[in-house]
């Protein structure tokens, strides 16, 4: 009886289009269903492409296509054999059908089969076939076949137990070739029941002895799996090598008799100054529980020990240290401008510094005029420019913010140690922008190590597979604190004058105007327009001393805003013995306790008067609230914070997995 697999079900497009919808509403919510739905038929149309849908892979794949017409490169496809031929002769059929002879050439290497019948049968091949007398192993039966591609061509090194798709060598070749510093590429491969089997490879956290693949059982249609990024690695499985590397740097290295000889490949480009790239809109299916045994055998366990003699170090030992001993720490953000997470990153600095570390700040902006920050900002045109001068140190390098997130990465490929600190799980900033939370999904990647300044952040990350730590922001007693001889006020309503959707300003005013618009409302930050907007006083780009005054002689201080990553508005004015109004932020969880040291109404204008309107009324609660919020800002003191977060530092350049928590 033969032993030949199946065929590959043919694709049920019904069936397809709808786990795509099921998908979609899972991932991206009702809305981007009903907005897919409606353009479905407009997508393959000028006037689709005009209307911007379908613009995550509908310019690609136009790019691709005409890109291939132009610029195909001939590739010579090699695929390693042993054993039973039925996979290899289904793998040769489908290649067959899916490119060109006139731009492809076949090898497979039989690598020493036993059985004639089977060594004949691979003979029979419509392909170049080249039978090894004696079994070499995977990289070795590669460097034969790629011994036998004329000169000039690309080469695809492929498995036996896959199954092209239509289209891919196109699009595989086309991400190959985008950027001259590409040397490898790799496609999405799939489980024949459609779940993804790899797009991309990297270090596995909970097993770092061993590589893993990116969003490995996951829908193929997993939003976060079709952008193109640049990976640690592609698995041998498929992976297409330029000619330009090949012919500079060689092939496999054979003493790896099977497995990780192809991350050993992908460092060796990326110690060469090379990139390693994932199409995700080349696919194969890869059959991989057919072939691939279930526990390590020898030569595998033989190859890991090989691979972490040579590689280990170049993992875990890096020296992001100065030469007196010191921390060299680079925090990486996209601008400079007044806020709450950026005043975070620069109490960082600025303590850190003080304690002797050499800490940097690298952004597209430059020197704030708001923060008294000790660290001269090294400024960048763009990320391009700022990750290659971030490339050439040894740092513990942070991003800051979702678009750091990849150029922060990279750049730590080679040198330093790649840490992101999440101050909010930023999808929230793009609410109804499926693309776009995409994005930010996809750059919070399974390689950086994670700190966040909330436990409600930290549960978000948790869900999204991110383990993350604990560093919460600290106060500074010496700016916020009660004045003596200020007297509190009795008439003044106090509340942050921001028109960004997050803080729900709208709603405070909705409040303040059941109240008959009294007390007087102040606003204060750095959108003057908003005074005369809504007919209040409005103080513009006060001091830290100015707000620490106004904390200090306002009534009653409200923040309504819907989300926050910390919310540092409302613990600042606690400091200051002030009462707080505030709706539950989600990242003022930590430190905000209704009926404690503030109270937290429901999020309607009815709610948040009626809140306001108690602590008017009754001088005493707002006395026992100012009390307890003093009592709560004192545990955010900065310096045990900064103990904990350097701590948390030191266990990174010590080469600590997983440094202590540092919570103060």
């Amino acid at each position: 009886m033969s032993t030949r697999p199946p065929n590959p079900p043919r694709p049920n497009k019904a069936r397809d289009l709808w786990r795509r919808a099921q998908l979609t509403w899972r991932y991206q919510g009702p809305k981007e269903v009903a907005v897919r739905a409606i353009t479905l038929p407009l997508r393959p149309t000028p006037l689709g492409a005009k209307l911007g849908h379908g613009r995550r892979y509908g310019s690609q794949e136009a790019a691709a296509r005409r890109w291939y017409a132009d610029h195909a490169k001939p590739v010579t496809i090699v695929i390693p054999t042993f054993g039973d031929p039925s996979l290899v002769e289904a793998c040769v059929a489908s290649l067959r059908k899916t490119t060109r002879r006139n731009r492809t050439k076949i090898v497979v290497v039989d690598d020493a089969s036993p059985d004639p019948v089977h060594r004949a049968r691979v003979k029979a091949l419509k392909a170049d076939v080249v039978q090894l007398e004696a079994n070499a192993g995977f990289a070795a039966a590669c460097n034969a076949g790629i011994a036998r591609a004329p000169g000039g061509h690309d080469v695809v090194v492929l498995n036996s137990d896959t199954i092209a798709h239509p289209r891919w060598l196109e699009r595989l070749q086309y991400q190959a070739h985008r950027d001259r510093d590409t040397a490898l590429a790799g496609p999405k491969l799939l489980y024949p029941d459609n779940r993804i089997q790899s797009a991309g490879s990297m270090r596995n956290p909970g097993a770092p002895e061993w590589f893993d693949h990116r969003y490995r059982f996951k829908d193929a249609v997993h939003p976060e799996a079709n952008l193109p990024l640049k990976a640690l690695a592609m698995t041998g499985a498929c992976l297409y090598i330029r000619r330009d590397f090949l012919d500079e740097h060689g092939a496999f290295d054979e003493a790896y008799g099977m497995a990780y000889e192809d991350v050993d490949l992908c460092l060796r480009a990326w110690e060469a100054g090379r990139t390693v790239v994932y199409a995700p809109r080349s696919t194969l299916t890869h059959l991989e529980s057919v072939t691939r045994p279930k526990e390590p055998g020898e030569r595998e366990l033989a190859s890991q020990a090989l691979f972490w003699e040579r590689w280990g170090d170049w993992f875990d030992a890096r020296n992001v240290r100065t030469e007196d001993g010191h921390l060299r720490i680079v925090y990486v953000t996209e601008d400079t401008g007044v806020g709450g997470g950026h005043r975070d990153i620069f109490e960082h600095v600025n303590r850190l510094r003080a304690r002797g570390h050499d800490v940097q700040v690298w952004s597209l902006a430059g020197q704030p005029d708001w923060f008294d920050l000790d660290a001269t900002v090294r400024e960048f045109d763009t990320y391009a420019d700022l990750g290659t001068a971030l490339d050439e140190i040894e740092a513990i390098k942070i991003a800051t913010w979702w678009n750091t997130g990849h150029t922060v990465w990279e750049a730590s490929v080679r040198r330093g140690i790649p840490v992101f600190f999440v101050q909010d799980v930023e999808t929230s900033y793009y609410p109804g922008d499926a693309d776009m939370q995409t994005h930010v999904l996809a750059s919070y990647r399974e390689e950086f190590r994670y700190l966040t300044i909330s436990g409600y952040n930290r549960e978000r990350l948790a869900e999204l597979g991110r383990h993350a730590d604990l560093s919460e922001p600290g106060l500074d007693a010496g700016t916020f604190h009660p004045l003596p001889g200020v007297e509190r006020r009795e008439d003044v309503l106090l509340a942050l004058g921001r028109t960004n959707p997050l803080k729900n300003l709208p709603l405070t005013i909705d409040a303040w105007e059941l109240l008959g618009r009294e007390p007087m409302l102040t606003l204060f930050g750095i959108e003057p327009g908003l005074g005369p907007k809504y007919g209040v006083q409005y103080v513009t780009k006060p001091s830290d001393e100015g707000v620490n005054r106004l904390f200090n002689e306002c009534t009653v201080f409200v923040q309504t805003s819907v989300h926050e990553g910390f919310c540092l508005p409302p613990l600042e004015a606690m400091a200051t013995g002030a009462a707080v109004v505030c709706t539950d932020a989600h990242g003022n969880r930590d430190f905000c306790v209704d009926g404690t040291n503030c109270l937290i109404p429901d999020p309607t204008p009815e709610s948040v008067a009626g809140a306001i309107g108690r602590l008017l009324e009754d001088p005493a609660l707002r006395a026992r609230l100012g009390e307890s919020g003093m009592a709560t800002a004192r545990t955010y003191a900065w310096e045990a914070r900064i103990d904990a977060l350097e701590e948390w530092f030191e266990g990174l350049a010590t080469g600590s997995r997983r440094p202590a928590a540092p919570r103060g």
